[in-house]
This record gives structure tokens, C-alpha cells and sequence, in this order.
């Protein structure tokens, strides 16, 4: 009895729609941008003052930093993939879903902006508190469009 080894030379590709690979991407840029923002935030958290000096670069910094890292990195991934699958029906409830949950998370954070002007936020912290109401609800639009495209195949 022989015993045949075979080699592969080149690394396997994974075989993963690109709109997975693409919420994925988006989602640890995402994250990453957004660890940025709220490590600098709450540096200037304490200050006290209606607009911290730092303040409106640091959202612009993280909002520049966010629109052109998404732009090189899916045009790097669209390259990568060659080609986009034609869109079907499955993609068009899995981004309908995914959204929803986006905008419940969306909807609660705007509740507590609204909320903390109640308990005497400056206009600075309620901006924050909606800035990462915004940043959490893109984390849970593309981590819940990876888990339904995970569960639907």
C-alpha cells in the first residue's frame, strides 16, 4: 500500500462573497478608526468646555481618516476579487436586516444625545455620544450582515 502526498504550491483562496469580505473590511476599519477617536475623546472629555480645544479636528481627523481608508481598501479588495457577484434577493434581505439592526442601535443612541441634554452634557459630550451612536451602529450594520451571510449558507 503506496501512500500519495501531494503539494500545493500556491496558497488556497478563500471562498468568501465579496460583500462578506467587504463588511468585514469596512467593519475593522471601523473599529479601529473609532478606537482612535475614543482614545483622543477622552482626553479632552474632562476639560469642561463647550467645544475642547482638539475637539473639531479630532472629529474631522476621524471622519477623513474613515472615508478614505474605506475608499482605498475597497478598491484594493474589488481589485483583489476581480469581480463582484450580481446581487440577489438573499443580499438584498441580508442588508435589510442588517440595517435594521443599525437603526435601532442608531435610534437608542439618539434617545441618550437627547437624554444627556437632560442630565447637563455639554454640547461637545452629547455630539460624542451621537458620533459613537453613528460609529456603533456601522459596527453592528456589517457585523450583522457577516453573521446573516454566515447563517444563511
Amino acid at each position: 500500500m503506496s501512500e500519495k502526498v501531494t503539494h500545493q504550491d500556491m496558497p488556497q483562496a478563500l471562498n468568501i462573497p465579496f460583500r462578506v469580505k467587504s463588511a468585514g473590511v469596512s467593519m475593522v476599519t471601523i473599529l479601529i478608526i473609532g478606537c482612535y477617536y475614543i482614545a483622543n475623546l477622552l482626553s479632552l472629555l474632562p476639560s469642561g468646555e463647550a467645544v475642547p480645544d482638539g475637539a473639531l479636528k479630532l472629529m474631522i481627523t476621524a471622519a477623513v481618516l474613515i472615508i478614505v481608508v474605506e475608499i482605498v481598501l475597497q478598491i484594493v479588495l474589488f481589485i483583489g476579487a476581480g469581480q463582484i457577484e450580481k446581487r440577489t434577493k438573499r443580499d438584498d434581505d441580508i442588508a435589510s436586516q442588517a440595517s435594521r439592526n443599525a437603526y435601532l442601535v442608531l435610534t437608542m443612541g439618539v434617545f441618550a444625545t437627547i437624554g444627556s441634554l437632560f442630565a447637563g452634557h455639554t454640547p461637545f459630550e452629547m455630539s460624542s455620544i451621537l458620533l459613537l451612536a453613528f460609529l456603533l451602529a456601522e459596527v453592528v450594520k456589517f457585523g450583522s450582515q457577516m453573521v446573516y451571510y454566515r447563517s444563511a449558507v
